[in-house]
């Protein structure tokens, strides 16, 4: 009976070791995740709209841009919220372009998101998006990205 208990915990311990192994190799940034959520940095009363991810060019995900808005203030909110290189300063940009007020933006060096950023939306459309440098220094911008706007369209 001691016998099975012993076997029993060290194939458990196996088995655990095992399963972070292949987390170990992938990197530190598989490992780290991040403690921030779009609803939390935009604030209370505000809900997902949309979003887009942003990919680099292997088609590993960096991050996502999150469009918010809340229904009682008539109010939007963007934030980029890295996934990659979550902790370290990389460069991280989110953009509000309301039809009805003036641009908004938020970028520099940043750990894990860039955002919040607030403009009153109305019932108009907006253009938002966002982008994130790798370490590298190459940028990447979300996958809606229009280049002759520069974001993404959503109306309300």
């Amino acid at each position: 009976m001691q016998m099975q208990r012993v076997i029993r915990r060290i194939g458990i311990a196996v088995a655990g070791a095992a399963v972070l192994v292949p987390v170990a190799g992938t990197g530190a940034q598989a490992a780290v995740v991040n403690p921030y959520t779009p609803e939390a940095l935009c604030g209370p009363g505000f809900a997902a709209v949309d979003q887009d991810p942003i990919h680099d060019a292997t088609g590993a995900r960096l991050g996502t841009v999150h469009l918010l808005r809340n229904p009682f203030t008539g109010y939007g909110c963007t934030v980029t919220v890295k996934s990659a290189y979550v902790g370290t300063l990389t460069g991280t940009r989110v953009y509000l372009d309301p039809e009805w007020t003036t641009f908004g933006v938020d970028e520099g060096s940043r750990r894990y998101a860039a955002g919040p950023v607030h403009r009153y939306l109305g019932a108009g459309c907006v253009i938002w998006g966002g982008s994130m440098t790798d370490p590298s220094g190459a940028v990447h911008h979300h996958d809606r990205a229009n280049p002759a706007i520069g974001g993404a369209v959503t109306c309300f």
